[in-house]
């Protein structure tokens, strides 16, 4: 049972923010920091990529523990949130077959990746984009 109304549940739920989230700017500076250029939310792409490398096809998505089922499930309301993660998790399968099919490759990073492991997660990416200089800029 959920302690709240559906319009406070509702407000409460539209103010979850989608894209510039901390765990996105936090792996955004640490790219910036090694030098790397990139575009962000590419409404061209196929499933809006957080960071897009669009010359080398390279998607980058940061997944959010919570949303995409990798984290425990509310106590409320299971049902609900049992379709709706698994949902998520189909989307993301969905959009990583469509750009695989269109030659991009995809990164994607979990927000508890980011914050226990930001170096891997910027080592990740830029292995992928043919970064070899690992070291500062």
């Amino acid at each position: 049972m959920d302690v709240h109304t559906p319009e406070q549940r509702h407000y409460n739920m539209s103010r979850i923010p989608q894209k510039n989230t901390k765990p996105e700017k936090r792996l955004m500076k640490a790219l910036r920091e090694k030098g790397v250029w990139f575009t962000t939310h590419r409404k061209d792409v196929f499933g809006k990529p957080d960071i897009v490398f669009k010359r080398k096809k390279i998607a980058v998505f940061v997944d959010s523990d919570f949303w995409h089922g990798k984290k425990h499930l509310p106590k409320s309301n299971q049902e609900f949130w049992i379709k709706k993660l698994e949902r998520n998790r189909q989307r993301d399968e969905e959009v990583n077959a469509a750009l695989s099919e269109q030659g991009w490759i995809v990164i994607r990073v979990s927000d508890g990746d980011i914050k226990k492991n930001l170096g891997d997660c910027v080592y990740k990416i830029l292995f992928a984009i043919g970064r070899t200089d690992l070291s500062e800029k």
